[in-house]
């Protein structure tokens, strides 16, 4: 048998793959497998807060902003009030928290004719230059008919940075154009006077409630809150004396319930008077809890146990307006919910924003003492939803006025992506806006 295989051509051998190579696909293959892994736990840990609501949510259009004020700087933490002839003033510190305190009117332009905000207002008072807090405005109805307006702002200690002074009170008439100059309360000069030591007050006063007497007629008598770094809480009661405001040595807010609260961090109470009840709600500052809640019968007297409100009430700074026309409660207020956005967050908290929570009385009393039987309320709003990460939260301290069904919010915050800064915006609509009736 004849040898063929002479007759076959020689076929060159294939070059062998040099270790390095071999080397380098294999860390390419790991590094493509790792983030195929990584991104499947990142996106299968992701969560929207939204999604954890128990109501539906509504965004609030676009169309129904304006924005109040807009610098290069830091403007933040604004509060408004209703005035006795039918204009907003909506104050705000110049800063984060403290600053020089800045006034604005929503008011009939002469030009227009259509309400509009004005420039800031430059005749005010000297000492609200170096306020030492995010400023708090009330309207409060006298029992002979008038009406006064006052601002108050905490003094604290700024963890060391600033002296603890307790608090600065200034009062306006009816109308917010003239305002007598801060009177300090509770601060250093009384602390000299009696051996103790200075309240270190935070967003004084959060709330401002009007206290009724036994025959169920309001009184000029209001109870304010606030706290402390401790997050011991306490309330004061503001009464006045020839026009003169005068505010009540501080007690402790519940006394015999402060070593559950402190440790959740309970702060910045608000408290919604529905006429029969008082309704405490506050921001859970630990972030190991949901926002908190209890009920009082008696102004305050006594209080139920405090307990968790569910995700859609959860957040910074309750306000609450109620709407006559709608039978309603509107509460604004700062999401933030306990938990990571995703298994990488770093953050213990997330939230998309300034939200509000709509729905009625016996829904918000049920919820306020731990029970769900009246159901969650009627939606969530999102209001202003913050242009970057959902844990960078810096927004949604605001305040909440009423009229004829008509709402007006302002707040602070980067509402859009042009900005660097939280700037002043105002929201103004109803809620048939938006389908809820």
């Amino acid at each position: 048998m004849s040898d063929n295989t002479k007759n076959i051509p020689e076929i060159p051998a294939k070059k062998r793959l040099s270790g390095k190579m071999i080397a380098l696909i294999a860390v390419v293959c790991v590094v493509v497998t790792a983030c195929a892994v990584l991104l499947g736990v990142y996106f299968g840990t992701l969560q929207d807060p939204m999604d954890l609501m128990e109501i539906p949510v509504k965004e609030l259009p676009v169309s129904f902003r304006t924005t109040v004020a807009r610098t290069d700087g830091y403007l933040g933490h604004p509060d408004l009030a209703l005035t006795d002839n039918g204009d907003f003033i909506v104050v705000y510190p110049e800063g984060h928290g403290r600053g020089n305190i800045l006034l604005q009117r929503y008011e009939v332009s002469a030009g227009t004719g259509e309400r509009e905000w004005s420039e800031p207002v430059l005749d005010i008072p000297e000492s609200w230059t170096t306020s030492q807090e995010t400023p708090t405005v009330y309207r409060l109805k006298m029992s002979d008919g008038s009406f006064k307006t006052v601002l108050i702002s905490g003094c604290p200690s700024w963890n060391g940075e600033e002296q603890a002074n307790g608090f600065n009170c200034s009062v306006s008439d009816g109308e917010g154009y003239e305002w007598t100059e801060f009177s300090n309360w509770y601060g250093t000069e009384w602390a000299e006077d009696t051996g103790n030591e200075p309240y270190d007050i935070i967003v004084a006063m959060s709330s401002l409630t009007q206290l009724k007497d036994e025959n169920g007629n309001y009184i000029d008598k209001w109870m304010g809150t606030f706290h402390d770094y401790s997050f011991t809480n306490y309330y004061s009661y503001l009464t006045f004396e020839n026009g003169n405001a005068v505010w009540s040595e501080p007690q402790v807010f519940i006394p015999e319930q402060k070593d559950y609260y402190a440790p959740l961090g309970l702060c910045e109470m608000e408290i919604v008077d529905t006429g029969s009840e008082w309704i405490m709600i506050g921001r859970a500052n630990a972030r190991n809890s949901n926002a908190l809640a209890c009920v009082s019968t008696d102004q305050g007297k006594t209080w139920s146990k405090i307990v968790e409100l569910p995700n859609c009430l959860t957040g910074d700074r309750h306000k609450a307006e109620y709407d006559a026309t709608t039978g309603k409660w509107l509460i604004s207020f700062r999401q933030v919910l306990p938990g990571k956005e995703s298994a990488f967050s770093t953050d213990r908290i997330m939230g998309a924003g300034w939200v509000a929570w709509v729905g009625d009385t016996q829904t918000l009393l049920s919820l306020a003492q731990g029970k769900t039987d009246n159901g969650f309320g009627d939606a969530l709003i999102l209001l202003g939803k913050e242009k970057d990460t959902l844990t960078n939260i810096d927004c949604g301290y605001s305040g909440t006025v009423c009229i004829d069904g008509t709402y007006t919010l302002v707040s602070y915050g980067e509402f859009d992506s042009s900005a660097t800064n939280p700037y002043i915006m105002a929201v103004t609509f109803k809620l048939s806006d938006l389908g809820i009736e």
